[in-house]
């Protein structure tokens, strides 16, 4: 069933009028709430709390296929899917759904595909006891739920609570948390080997940066923060750096041949910096806080967001949309405007933003004349549950807006992916791998959230399943 489009506008590219001090108060107003939303529902609905499964219901509250046997052709793309109650199933873009995968009673979370696209990784919780779990579904869409999961990793006393495939799918790396704070952690996909502790830091962030080494960023801000390549035993690999700015995860481009992190700068100021691995051709531009970072997939070009000009410290990355060649160094703004995340499409033509408004404000989506916005107050309660958000699909060539709607985002992915969406767009697809949509889980008035394609050229969106986590084959 398709959905309508609730804000099919295209203003194509804006430029930004700078705001009245009565605006600026009234933006940054939001972006507290915003945030002091995604805390506390971090808080609720995040690490710890188990919603167990009701033996009532007997089958999965996502939508069910219809029994009709599959089309004959290539194996259609698949969404891993997790619904509120944490039963794990697959699905296609038709609506065909699995039957449920995994241990009966564990809440999984957060399925991430191998690079093969034959198998799932997730997280779930046994009764208090933290596992991560390897799945085997197989390129034609059938699942191996008979077979059983291949179990990597459990701990009650240090639970796992994000994972990340490597390059060639022969792993999963992992974190925990300690008694006395994080653990990266890597394990054998096929269960082989017990896992082994990689490097101890918090926070944690990295990046693959081959087959058998990691570009980790650990400390955050503070002087003794780390910067650099590890080997799989956790030792560091020359170059490395000390102390970094306002940032999370690293990033490594495609080709691994350049690195991009955000350093100290100049005048108080943090630097976005892109260099070759062994720390060459360096290249750099000036931000005014916390910062976010994402090479494309087919291109040494950076983007990243981040405030204009210091300012109040939000804690997450709030700014314009904007590009960094990795290798002339040339900055352009691809989006202006409170950019609060965005994931690159497959074939690095489009990348897909997340701004602050929605549609019953005009938050954004005032214009003065041709080619001009301003920013309007807006207000402070969201009509729906969820966090409402502008969803934009920009070309990464020519800065133009595709399609832009609203949505309702749902409550677990604004508290535990979209603060920290740079390092779950290394691990979790939410683009489909022909990159014409993506899937999201939105919130519904009356209702569990659902997980909705949602296509880049403005079309109709379809909601796929009851869900709150997905992620596509690649």
């Amino acid at each position: 069933m398709a959905d309508p489009d609730p804000f099919d506008d295209d203003p194509g590219p804006l430029a930004i009028r700078p705001p009245s001090r009565a605006r600026r108060i009234a933006t940054v107003a939001i972006l507290v709430l915003l945030i002091i939303s995604m805390v506390f529902l971090a808080f609720v609905s995040g690490r710890g709390l188990v919603i167990p499964v009701n033996p009532d219901r007997p089958g999965p509250s996502l939508q069910q296929a219809d029994g009709s046997a599959r089309p004959p052709g290539p194996s259609p793309a698949r969404l891993a899917i997790v619904d509120a109650e944490g039963r794990l199933v697959t699905a296609d873009q038709d609506g065909h759904v699995s039957a449920p995968i995994g241990t009966a009673g564990i809440r999984y979370s957060f399925p991430a595909w191998s690079p093969e696209g034959e198998r799932i990784a997730a997280i779930g919780d046994d009764n208090g006891t933290g596992v991560v779990h390897v799945f085997s579904v197989g390129p034609g869409g059938t699942d191996a739920a008979s077979a059983g999961p291949a179990p990597i990793y459990d701990s009650g006393e240090r639970p796992p609570f994000y994972l990340y495939w490597s390059p060639d799918g022969s792993r999963v790396t992992f974190l925990t948390t300690e008694p006395d704070g994080i653990a990266l952690r890597i394990a054998p996909a096929d269960a082989s080997a017990p896992a082994t502790v990689v490097r101890e830091g918090a926070p944690m962030y990295w990046a693959w940066s081959g087959a058998d080494d990691l570009l980790v960023h650990s400390g955050g801000a503070a002087a003794d923060a780390f910067i650099g390549e590890v080997g799989l035993d956790g030792s560091a690999i020359p170059p490395t750096l000390t102390g970094s700015g306002g940032f999370r995860a690293p990033a490594v481009s495609s080709d691994r041949a350049f690195r991009a992190y955000v350093a100290p700068g100049s005048a108080g100021a943090d630097e976005v910096v892109v260099e070759m691995r062994d720390g060459s051709d360096r290249h750099g531009t000036d931000v005014g806080g916390e910062t976010a970072i994402g090479f494309g997939p087919t291109t040494s070009d950076l983007a990243f967001i981040a405030p204009d000009a210091p300012g109040a410290a939000l804690g997450l990355p709030v700014g314009p949309l904007r590009l960094l060649s990795g290798t002339t160094g040339d900055v352009r703004v691809l989006l202006p405007g409170p950019v609060v995340a965005f994931f690159w499409a497959p074939d690095g033509q489009t990348i897909a933003a997340l701004q602050l408004g929605q549609q019953s404000d005009d938050n954004v989506a005032a214009r003065d004349g041709i080619g001009t916005a301003r920013l309007a107050r807006a207000p402070i309660a969201a009509p729906a549950p969820g966090i409402g958000v502008r969803l934009l699909f920009v070309d990464a060539a020519t800065g133009t807006t595709r399609s832009a709607r609203g949505i309702q985002l749902a409550d677990l992915f604004v508290a535990q992916v979209l603060p920290y969406f740079d390092q779950y767009a290394l691990s979790h697809r939410i683009w489909s791998p022909d990159s014409r949509s993506i899937a999201l889980p939105v919130a519904a008035p009356d209702g569990p959230s659902g997980i909705v394609v949602i296509p880049a050229d403005g079309s109709a969106s379809t909601r796929i399943a009851d869900g709150v986590a997905a992620s596509w084959t690649p």
